[in-house]
Order: C-alpha cells, then structure tokens, then sequence
C-alpha cells in the first residue's frame, strides 16, 4: 500500500501589524541571526515596505493546518527599483513550492507598485536559494565579500543579483 501524500496548496497574503510575532517566529526559525520585532515593525512602516506570509493548505481537520504559517517573505520598493530584503521557509517545509510562491506574489507586487527590477543577495553557500533565484530570472551583478556573519563568527560572501521584473513577470503569469 501507497504511503499516504496530501496535495498542498500554497497562499500567500499580506502581513500585518498583527503578525509582527508571527514574522518574528518565522525569523527565528529560518535564521541563525533574526530580526526583532522591533525590527520588523521598523521595515513593514518604511515607504514602500511590505511583508508577504505563506501558509499551506493540506486538507487536515476543517483546514486548522492552514492556519499557521510556514514562509514569508520582506521586500521594499522605492520609485522603480525593489528589493528582497528577506525570504524564509520554515525547515519542515522546505522544498514544497512555497519559496516560490513567495518569489512570484513578491516579485508581482513590486511590478504593481512600480518597480521595474528586483535586488537581492544571497550567500554564496546558499545554493538552493541561487538556483530558485536563477530560475525566477534573477542575474549575478555583484558579489559583497564577508557579507554575512554566522552565529559562530564566521564571515561568508554574498551574491548581489537584479531581476527584470516585466520580462520575468509576464514570463512568470500564465497567458489568459
């Protein structure tokens, strides 16, 4: 007999004031070094400044399962350039669709809001996430040497990368 396997659908929506702790949990769980509430609170008030949540809907009893969430994502838009700020899936979670998920709502409301490119970076041992960027049409332009600090002390390098978002948008939405 088949192991069982629920088919799980991702949805992501806005983040709000109420969901500092949420974020903050998610933060936490996603990196060594998380960002405060306070923090959060700081980005989410900035201009242009948004945070994304991503939940999974697994079936489960009367849809509880959906009602925590397990990624999210921080971006900011400032006049026709935007930025990933930050971006984290839950380890449980990985490897289900929802980092994507969060790349395309992000990357479709930065458009929305007027920015026509993408920045980010990601460290340079991180290649899971370089290969998700790649494939959402993300380009290297740079290289930041001993970007990141691990909660050991050591230091490792980032990728800076730009995304056309109208090309990768209209690449990235189904025709129709």
């Amino acid at each position: 007999m088949l192991a069982h396997s629920r088919i799980a659908t991702v949805s992501v929506r806005t983040a709000g004031p109420f969901d500092l702790g949420r974020l903050s949990r998610l933060h936490r769980s996603c990196f060594e070094e998380a960002w405060s509430r306070s923090d959060l609170a700081h980005l989410l008030a900035l201009p242009g400044g948004f945070g994304l949540i991503a939940r999974l809907h697994e079936g489960g009893f009367y849809g509880l399962d959906a009602l925590r969430g397990v990624g999210f994502a921080l971006c900011r838009v400032v006049r026709d350039e935007s930025e990933l700020l930050s971006i984290g899936v839950l380890p449980a979670q990985r490897h289900r669709g929802v980092a994507r998920a969060l790349m395309r709502h992000s990357m479709e409301r930065c458009l929305r809001q007027g920015a026509n490119v993408m920045f980010l970076e990601v460290a340079v041992d991180n290649l899971a996430a370089q290969r998700l960027y790649g494939e959402m049409g993300f380009e290297q332009v740079g290289s930041r040497p001993d970007y990141y600090q691990r909660a050991d002390g050591a230091r490792v390098g980032a990728l800076t990368m730009r995304c056309d978002l109208v090309q990768a948008c209209g690449v990235l939405t189904p025709a129709g």
